[in-house]
């Protein structure tokens, strides 16, 4: 049999992934490998349950030329939450948590502390204040005006 660019190229790139459920999981029978592979192509369940009877992982081919791209939401979604999550009072909030300047968002930020993180990254500490604060009390806010009953 003579190997053709193309089909190096295909071996090259033909990959598997396993679910993260199998990961780690040795394989008993390696024999029905490769038959669980090709029935996952078509009728992804009946391979699954297939592999669960026999307890085996199940490896899935993996076609990066056929990959779907997912827009990348932010958290939060829409209104007040994603709005907050593209703006620079959000981060500079997160970053002055990530300080260790307080716990969570919900903590309220002490002046103190806001002062002592900006003099570190060398910012002017009214403006990180206040910008802190915006991010906090609208984090507060939309705790109680957006909440789903």
């Amino acid at each position: 049999m003579k190997l053709t660019k193309q089909k190096l190229e295909q071996l090259i790139m033909e990959e598997y992934v396993r679910t993260i459920s199998d990961e780690g999981k040795p394989t008993n029978y390696p024999e029905y490998a490769d038959k669980l592979t090709n029935v996952a192509k078509s009728d992804y369940t009946q391979a699954r349950e297939l592999a669960d009877a026999l307890d085996e992982p199940l490896d899935i081919e993996y076609d990066a030329s056929n990959m779907k791209k997912m827009p990348f939401k932010r958290p939060g979604g829409a209104g007040v939450h994603g709005a907050m999550h593209n703006d620079k009072d959000y981060f500079l909030h997160f970053d002055f948590i990530l300080d260790g300047g307080a716990s969570s968002f919900s903590e309220e930020p002490d002046m103190q502390e806001v002062y002592e993180f900006a003099q570190r990254k060398g910012l002017d500490p009214e403006e990180t204040f206040n910008s802190i604060m915006r991010n906090y009390e609208r984090l507060a806010l939309s705790t109680y005006v957006n909440t789903k009953e």
